[in-house]
């Protein structure tokens, strides 16, 4: 096959995949928030994307599908387009460097390590712009950390940390299944997907 006869496919593969990826975490997220669930699982989409198709694939993923929900399910998804670029760009980062998807104790751990990340990126904005308040579930925690006479910042901070590694590592698990459960016809269609060895 011709170097722009596999552009033309790659370019195709892009086409098709981004969308699956919007898909995944705005259908997921509105059902969380529908169901006031502890837990987000609006960025599945981001990983499978960035998995198969790299970082930037991920972060076009997780900003678009992050602006759609905007739109769609609640106004404040706009503010949380930097958690998702930081999700991908760790995805990419923890798969390529340190072979993530090779196994599920090492998919458990960089789930822990994504849940710290993306609250540490979130923290702020949920209290610079939320007052605390981030839309879900993990709030009734942080209202009673703040109760207690924990700082706001200290009290978003510490939901999160309770909260968030679980969330993350629930998403990397789902995407990681969805990633195996994928038949290897599929998956040689991503020449460039990362974790080859291991998916």
């Amino acid at each position: 096959m011709a170097a722009s006869d596999r552009r033309t496919q790659t370019d195709y593969l892009v086409l098709a995949v981004i969308p699956v990826g919007i898909a995944l975490n705005v259908g997921l997220g509105a059902v969380v928030i529908a169901l006031r669930l502890p837990i987000y699982l609006d960025a599945v989409g981001t990983i499978l994307v960035t998995a198969l198709m790299g970082w930037r694939a991920g972060i076009a993923a997780g900003v678009m599908s992050f602006l759609l929900a905007a739109v769609l399910v609640s106004p404040t998804y706009v503010y949380f387009v930097g958690t998702q670029a930081a999700i991908a760009v760790y995805v990419y980062v923890v798969c390529t460097r340190l072979g993530v998807l090779k196994s599920v104790w090492r998919v458990v751990v960089a789930g822990v390590g994504l849940g710290i990340v993306a609250g540490l990126v979130s923290a702020p904005v949920i209290v610079l712009v939320f007052g605390g308040a981030s839309g879900s579930g993990r709030d009734l925690l942080t209202a009673l950390l703040v109760s207690s006479g924990q700082q706001v910042l200290k009290a978003v901070a510490l939901s999160g940390a309770a909260s968030e590694p679980i969330d993350k590592t629930l998403q990397l698990m789902l995407a990681w299944s969805l990633l195996r459960s994928l038949p290897q016809r599929v998956l040689d269609r991503f020449p460039n997907r990362i974790g080859r060895s291991g998916v």
